[in-house]
């Protein structure tokens, strides 16, 4: 008995259940990730027999599909504003509408609009508001003929929710799609996007994400992807493989079981009514996306209704990645906090077996691996230079058990990029199959630490309550090619 005191004040007994937690936390990770690549193996492979059945020609010229309004906030985007609305602009979709609310912008987004677009300032005390929001002063309607499927809200600053929010209050089509002023949209994507409400004859489609990827240093023409380019920098290189990866791998696999929790806010469609049932997005919270998502899943549980969350494979909208670490940084930090605010409006699911698959696995699987990744990460290093001091690690196991977690991780990546290349249009040269190789072998040392630091600033931010919103996002915007 004595020298099981002995051995626990010595520090052997908390080395060793350090040792036995930080081992079964990564096999059950690791365990996850392989049944991951199953899973979206499987789903990608229904997706291109379903494709098959309903291709996008037969929704063109369908005269029953549902009717469609892209909205898209816009906060200071001066500087890419006018390609990107081009772009939304030039989507192929028989009955679709563009809602850009330019959300209390202090440069000279909305003048440039007025401009390019020949737009006429209109009343907006018309707009009924079942989702309350910031006051919408004027809408302005395009003048020209080509354009008449464009609306501009111009409303006082109550950020990306609210502005969301006050789009979906003026639109009047049956589903919503969800985006960024900044972002580029493939031209078939809301084709591809009705695709599974088309379908689905027993459940209700309440939300279907399409896949995101990094277009920094690409060429757009008019609005639309002229030439696909990786980018030049390491940080933005990293993200293509870390999209492909998150995208094809994990979201895919979590739509295949319907444990989809995350519709990206960046490009996601809803049906309209759902949303304003559970009253839009939350402004409260920078991570708008997910809560939507868990409170539409939530509110199709407690009705005790059939639901399905689907997700598209193909890259179906492409945005400008942060350039740097500075806004990277900033940007985890916000999707961080988005996370740990979420969790906490929605802890009533933990463990709650009257919301099924979804308390009981879903919940607790973003809680204890989403969420909870990054604290492990950063306990271990602690737990590294603590037992280290005291030396009590065996290098040369700490040094295998490393490179085996390392190349677990390449293969996953490996995986992914393969995967992607073989079913998708994207990144098909050999030259861009080998710096992306590169990149996701790189991605361990260079990038991944600065992902958990970004996400510990934001718990930190949390746990001693800092306020921060959103942070500036600096932009250099797309290359536009005039030729």
């Amino acid at each position: 008995m004595l020298n099981d005191i002995e051995r626990f004040f010595s520090g052997e007994y908390v080395f060793l259940a350090a040792n036995y937690f930080f081992f079964a936390y990564g096999i059950a990770l690791m365990t996850m990730y392989f049944a991951g690549v199953v899973l979206a193996s499987r789903a990608i492979r229904r997706n291109k027999k379903k494709s098959r059945f309903l291709q996008v020609n037969d929704i063109v010229s369908a005269t029953d599909i549902p009717s469609v309004s892209l909205i898209a906030p816009a906060y200071n985007e001066g500087l890419t504003i006018i390609e990107n609305v081009k772009s939304l602009l030039s989507i192929q979709y028989p009955y679709y509408e563009l809602i850009l609310v330019n959300d209390g912008s202090k440069d000279d987004s909305l003048e440039k609009l007025i401009k390019e677009f020949k737009l006429e300032r209109r009343d907006a005390t018309f707009i009924t508001q079942p989702i309350p929001t910031a006051t919408v002063k004027y809408v302005y309607k395009s003048t020209l003929s080509k354009y008449t499927h464009l609306t501009v809200l111009d409303k006082n600053n109550g950020g990306r929710a609210d502005a969301l929010n006050a789009g979906i209050n003026f639109a009047t089509s049956e589903l919503v799609v969800c985006t960024d002023a900044d972002c580029i949209i493939e031209q078939d994507a809301l084709l591809k996007m009705v695709r599974p409400y088309l379908e689905e004859y027993h459940s209700e489609i309440i939300a279907c994400g399409g896949g995101i990827g990094i277009a920094n240093d690409s060429v757009v023409k008019n609005g639309v992807m002229k030439e696909l380019r990786l980018p030049n920098n390491l940080v933005p290189m990293v993200q293509v493989v870390e999209y492909i990866r998150a995208f094809l791998l994990g979201r895919m696999a979590w739509s295949e079981i319907n444990g989809l929790m995350l519709v990206s806010g960046a490009f996601g469609m809803y049906p309209r009514k759902r949303v304003i049932e559970v009253s839009g997005f939350d402004a409260k919270t920078v991570g708008e996306d997910l809560e939507l998502c868990i409170r539409l899943r939530r509110l199709m549980e407690e009705k005790e209704l059939p639901y399905k969350v689907v997700y598209l494979p193909e890259t179906l909208c492409w945005t400008e990645g942060p350039p740097d670490y500075d806004i990277l940084i900033k940007q985890r930090d916000r999707w961080a906090r988005g996370l740990w605010e979420t969790l906490k409006i929605h802890r009533k699911l933990f463990f709650n077996p009257k919301y099924r698959y979804m308390g009981i696995f879903y919940y607790p699987y973003w809680l204890f691996f989403e969420f909870g990744a990054p604290i492990i990460e950063f306990l271990g290093i602690i737990c590294i230079i603590a037992f280290a001091f005291f030396g009590m690690i065996n290098w040369t196991m700490a040094v295998l058990l490393f490179t085996a977690a390392y190349i677990v991780g390449c293969i996953f990546s490996t995986a992914a990029i393969f995967m992607y290349v073989k079913n998708f249009n994207h990144y098909t040269k050999p030259k861009q199959v080998i710096e992306l190789l590169l990149a996701a072998y790189l991605e361990p040392f260079l990038y991944h630490p600065i992902l958990v630091y970004g996400q510990m600033k934001g718990y930190y931010k949390k746990i001693f309550r800092i306020k921060s919103g959103w942070g500036t996002m600096t932009r250099k915007g797309f290359k536009v090619s005039d030729t």
